[in-house]
């Protein structure tokens, strides 16, 4: 069995998910910004859960971590810093392991190996409030790239320097067009989105040169309004010794990724010993 909890910034998610990786139970409950009040919280749907012993366990974080240490050190959407949540979780389910990674390797991992027979260097971008995500090469986490944040890249807009997330991710998109990515239908309004993510994707892309791209998050989600758009601007913008990509996906876990990726990290550390 294995035990996956989903940190986010306004919500955690925690399920059992069998060896096989089918989601047993799930329970949901807001993140509180106080982190001995999160710990409570969690403690108490924990035990709401059935575990059974000799789980394997994951944790997703939502922002930078010490890997060797199990702490969280900043998270974009919450104010705790420098907690020891490996640990901390540990000692909540009685001393039994913990894994901590990042959410967007997560989803990325998650992704990743639904498409691994087909491509084996995967970049999955989470275009959301925000922006992250992960290189995943052979249906594993790049850990050289544990700690990108592609969408902190300053990039010209409308004359001056801003980061990529700011005018390509969700926030940009309500303030370009007064509404949520779910809210639009103009063809022309999908143009532009297409645009702006294609923009922070070609720097991307030249560095890491993946073989497909998926899309994740409640911008990311919409992909298929827009992915013709940015394999045209690849096509025409690109280096010719830069690799095209073949294909720019949609994300098919939505809110579950995490946890499915929770399941697959975890179960990679199992086999590896």
């Amino acid at each position: 069995m294995y035990l996956g909890i989903d940190i986010g910034g306004t919500k955690t998610l925690v399920a059992t998910l069998s060896d096989e990786g089918q989601i047993i139970d799930k329970r949901q409950f807001p993140s509180s910004h106080d982190y001995r009040q999160f710990l409570q919280d969690l403690d108490e749907n924990l035990k709401q859960l059935q575990l059974e012993n000799g789980f394997h366990c994951c944790v997703a974080v939502p922002g930078l971590l010490d890997r060797k240490t199990g702490m969280e050190l900043a998270l974009g959407n919450l104010p705790w810093r420098n907690e020891s949540i490996r640990d901390d979780i540990s000692s909540l389910l009685g001393g039994t392991a913990v894994i901590i990674e990042n959410d967007s390797r997560l989803a990325g991992l998650s992704e990743a190996q639904l498409i691994k027979d087909t491509y084996s260097n995967v970049l999955f971008a989470t275009i959301s409030t925000g922006i992250g995500g992960a290189l995943i090469q052979d249906g594993r986490i790049v850990t050289a790239l544990q700690d990108t944040e592609f969408g902190k890249m300053p990039l010209l807009q409308d004359g001056q320097y801003i980061h990529w997330e700011e005018f390509a991710g969700g926030r940009g998109v309500v303030k370009r067009f007064n509404k949520k990515a779910c809210e639009i239908t103009d063809p022309e309004e999908w143009r532009q989105v297409g645009e702006s993510i294609a923009y922070g994707l070609g720097a991307v892309c030249s560095v890491l040169q993946p073989e497909a791209i998926i899309l994740g998050g409640s911008v990311g989600k919409h992909a298929d309004q827009y992915s013709p758009v940015i394999l045209e601007f690849l096509g025409k913008h690109l280096h010719p010794v830069v690799r095209q990509p073949k294909a720019v996906l949609a994300a098919q876990r939505s809110d579950d990724a995490v946890l499915y990726g929770c399941y697959d990290l975890a179960k990679q550390f199992r086999s590896d010993g």
